[in-house]
């Protein structure tokens, strides 16, 4: 039996998530969505301590604030990222670690990550400084919710 080297994932979003993320990916020079959330739930999942070789993490002393406040809302978007299996084991093992789903975690990390993004992304590597200020603009245009905004430490 061969194996995949990939696995879709389906990911209801609310609206909201999905023009966040969609204004996201275009801000980034029309970056794929599905990179895009992989490379923000790797990170998350770095970030909670949990990676290859490293014992597991310690419990978290309260609750993760990044899982997505669903409310009464429907869902009205159904999407499919393709995962490939080495991000897919990383993003389990974060999501059984703050106690959610697969797809909240991934969606959590992903909308933290834009916030995260919109106050550190310098754009250091674009060809130029006019290109990484268009880039730097798109992104702190994006409206997050409060609990996705970043502040660093020291800044109000």
């Amino acid at each position: 039996m061969t194996q995949k080297a990939y696995q879709i994932k389906t990911i209801r979003l609310h609206p909201a998530e999905q023009r966040i993320i969609e204004k996201a990916c275009a801000a980034l020079g029309d970056l794929d969505r599905t990179t895009l959330m992989t490379d923000a739930a790797v990170f998350h999942a770095i970030r909670l301590g949990i990676y290859y070789g490293a014992d597991a993490p310690p419990p978290l002393t309260s609750s993760w604030p990044y899982i997505p406040e669903r409310g009464d809302e429907a869902t009205s978007e159904r999407i499919s990222i393709s995962m490939n299996v080495i991000a897919e084991e990383l993003v389990g093992k974060a999501a059984r670690h703050v106690h959610t789903s697969d797809p909240l975690f991934i969606i959590g990390s992903t909308l933290a990550y834009i916030g995260r993004l919109q106050v550190c992304y310098t754009g250091s590597e674009r060809p130029t400084p006019e290109q990484a200020l268009e880039i730097k603009e798109k992104l702190r245009a994006i409206k997050l919710p409060a609990q996705y905004q970043y502040a660093r430490k020291g800044r109000k």
